[in-house]
């Protein structure tokens, strides 16, 4: 009864949230916990049978290797012919024959074997030639080999590892006990390379380590270089850990692993360590998928509880959020879905307000484009009569000198070039059909001047398709040809249009008279002042209604040597060309 007061004590939402938790949350608490040690049982026991294979796998590979190595042993301690050859005394007779037979039979198992290094022969017979290679003193022999080879009684062991030039080499050695050899002791040393039964083993890392060890625990392969020789000095109790399928539980430089060991040929053990944390990692994943689902599942659950008790709380916030958008000058934020209640009808007031204010910003700026263009076409105006006059004297003095016939050049070059220049009215042209313009305009200067101005053209093709507002070039070098002339000498000018970085440039540089340093800081405060007039003022004065304060002219002049006129326009995405593009 106390209980049933209590939860009727609680309010809605408090009940809906306790029931959630007694009936969902606590039960899949339970449900997860013994899915994880379910699973953790069976992962661990497919995990063992996994060690159990690998086990036998690389068992079976090594008794294959060894066994190889080892009949090719046994086939040389059976050649009576080459036991009799190492038993003879060469101190009156030359060594030849014996030595070309035994270099013939272990050339060919080198060859048909490519793991064996070497195969050499330690003997006390002192009349053999000793050559470092295949014959060698018995007291040359590697430490403990001697010792091991008599342990088997004339069986193949293996002596031990071997380092020759930084290279380990896993030694095999047999003795040679022919009772007809008298005194004379032979042992046969086979070298082969570690490396291919550490492969044999596999890669060690944290989580799985092999080892391959003699009976008294040397290290003889590993699936890495092992950090100590000795086993025991990395696994203490390697010896308890039964042989077999069943695996122990050591502890490894503070770590705990899983132990497995098998009894191979010729006394050797095969250990395969794996790090326990990673049988379990499956484990802890599907774990953590488990609780994934359930904790997403609980949040859609626990959103649903509170959705309809939040609803109107939200709601609200949006209004808020709105509200700081506008005062931010985000006049684009529209409130949608808000209903027809008393905050929808608030809503639907903003949303009204939001977009009357966007109304009035957008006939702002149309009227600011309005006076920017009738701004830009009365620049335009002043650029067409001041040329025109220029024109028309020139053709008006060569119709009076010559009579006619450069006069029809001339008026056709005039012709091309208001046909480009108009262009149908529009304020932009290509930066191919900018060139036509000033190359047609050149063509009537060259009609007056001859051969004392000499133009050279230099344009990048990639960006002739690119949009660009007209006459930029044509006033530039205007005034290279109005101020760059010395008397009788020839003008040079030299025009380029390129890309530097993100931007267009138009350069115009003369060899001309130059401008006098005092003259050159007036021209470049009038450009930043941006005044009205002809010429370069006039082309600085569009190019920065057009693109920004940021573009524009640039003067650079040494007296008496030469002019350089830069002008630089946007040359990627921006407002450099109609729409933001190159055609």
């Amino acid at each position: 009864m106390n209980i049933v007061k209590w939860f009727r004590s609680f309010g809605f939402m408090g009940k809906m949230m306790l029931v959630y938790t007694v009936f969902a949350v606590i039960p899949m608490i339970f449900l997860t916990a013994y899915n994880y040690r379910k699973t953790s049982e069976i992962l661990t026991e497919e995990s063992f049978q996994e060690m159990q294979q690998n086990m036998v796998t690389t068992g079976k590979s090594l008794e294959s290797s060894f066994l190889s190595y080892s009949t090719i042993m046994d086939l040389l301690y059976t050649n009576q012919m080459l036991n009799s050859y190492l038993s003879v005394d060469y101190t009156d007779i030359s060594y030849w024959d014996m030595f070309s037979y035994i270099d013939k039979q272990l050339h060919s198992i080198t060859i048909l074997q490519p793991n064996i290094y070497r195969i050499s022969f330690y003997s006390t017979n002192r009349t053999l030639p000793q050559d470092n290679y295949y014959f060698y003193k018995k007291e040359e022999l590697p430490a403990g080999f001697e010792a091991k080879a008599s342990e088997k009684s004339g069986s193949t062991t293996i002596g031990g590892i071997v380092n020759k030039d930084g290279v380990d080499y896993l030694g095999f050695i047999r003795k040679l006990n022919y009772y007809s050899s008298g005194e004379i002791e032979n042992y046969l040393v086979m070298m082969v390379d570690a490396n291919s039964i550490n492969e044999q083993l596999g890669q060690n890392d944290n989580s799985r380590q092999m080892y391959l060890v003699d009976e008294a625990g040397q290290v003889l392969a590993a699936g890495a270089a092992a950090a100590e020789s000795d086993i025991g000095k990395l696994i203490p109790g390697w010896k308890e850990i039964p042989s077999g399928d069943t695996g122990r539980k050591i502890s490894m430089d503070g770590i705990d692993m899983i132990g497995m060991r098998r009894e191979e040929d010729m006394g050797l053990n095969l250990l395969l360590l794996i790090d326990q944390e990673s049988l379990l990692a499956e484990t802890a994943e599907v774990t953590q998928r488990i609780l994934f689902v359930f904790l997403l599942s609980s949040s859609f659950v626990f959103c649903a509880i509170w959705l309809y008790g939040k609803m109107a709380e939200k709601r609200v916030e949006k209004v808020v959020y709105a509200a700081k958008k506008l005062g931010d000058g985000q006049f684009d934020y529209i409130l949608s879905d808000m209903g027809y209640d008393e905050i929808g009808q608030i809503a639907n007031a903003f949303n009204s307000l939001n977009e009357r204010i966007q109304i009035l910003i957008r006939e702002n700026y149309e009227k600011k484009l309005l006076l920017k263009s009738s701004e830009m076409n009365l620049l335009q105006e002043q650029i067409n009569p001041h040329f025109l006059y220029n024109a028309l004297s020139v053709i008006s003095s060569m119709a009076i000198r010559e009579g006619g016939k450069k006069t029809v050049q001339s008026v056709r070059y005039l012709a091309d070039f208001y046909r480009i220049s108009l262009n149908k009215g529009r304020q932009t042209v290509s930066v191919q059909e900018e060139l036509d313009l000033l190359q047609n305009y050149m063509k009537i200067q060259k009609l007056r001047f001859g051969d004392a101005v000499d133009i050279s053209y230099d344009a990048d093709r990639e960006i002739l398709p690119c949009r660009t507002i007209k006459l930029i070039l044509q006033p530039l070098v205007e005034n290279a040809i109005h101020h760059g002339t010395r008397g009788e000498e020839v003008l040079h000018i030299s025009v380029r249009v390129g890309q530097d970085g993100n931007r267009i440039f138009y350069e115009v540089s003369d060899d001309g008279l130059g401008i006098e340093p005092e003259k050159l800081v007036q021209l470049r405060t009038e450009l930043k002042q941006s005044q009205e007039g002809f010429g370069l003022k006039n082309v600085d004065i569009r190019v920065k209604l057009n693109y920004g304060k940021e573009y524009g002219v640039t003067i650079n002049s040494v007296y008496g040597k030469g002019t350089c006129i830069r002008v630089e326009i946007p040359g990627t995405a921006g407002s450099a060309f109609v729409n933001n593009d190159c055609l």
